[in-house]
């Protein structure tokens, strides 16, 4: 039988780590919860009337012209000096001025299609791509560089 003193050892005479112990395992498991619920609750899904309006991109295009003529100019030179075969220039002229599309209107010709280009407003984009078309994909030496480089400034000087 227990003293008159000291009926039952109460929580209070266990050690304080105990207490630090318990807290922080409570602490990792409501943490852990809250992880899992984040992780697996729904989302919103993104749509075009849901997204964010950016601010236009304010572009100089004397500078961006005078930056794809002068590459324009460059693949016409190494085709020049033979360090690259006429399909090969014909593809560099043809992606350049898709290129300064992209960069200076916000069109995205470089990943499309001569299709998707043909449905796009950009229609003088669209004929110089479609004369490229052959002479790109040709495993013969046809079609004049200089001329498909002097349409192709003429089009980025035009724009």
């Amino acid at each position: 039988m227990l003293g008159a003193k000291d009926p039952y050892y109460g929580p209070l005479t266990y050690s304080p780590v105990w207490l630090v112990l318990g807290l922080i395992f409570l602490s990792l498991a409501i943490a852990t919860i809250i992880v899992i619920l984040y992780l697996t609750r729904r989302r919103e899904i993104k749509t075009v009337s849901t997204l964010k309006i950016k601010e236009p991109k304010i572009v100089n295009m004397n500078v961006l012209r005078d930056k794809y003529i002068k590459l324009i100019n460059e693949a016409e030179e190494r085709y020049k000096k033979h360090q690259i075969k006429a399909s090969q220039c014909h593809q560099q002229i043809s992606l350049l001025v898709r290129l300064f599309y992209c960069e200076g209107m916000g069109f995205h010709a470089d990943i499309m299609t001569l299709s998707d280009i043909k449905k796009s407003k950009h229609q003088a984009l669209y004929k110089l791509i479609e004369s490229y078309y052959p002479e790109e994909f040709n495993t013969l030496e046809r079609g004049s560089v200089a001329d498909s480089a002097e349409r192709a400034r003429r089009l980025v000087r035009e724009q």
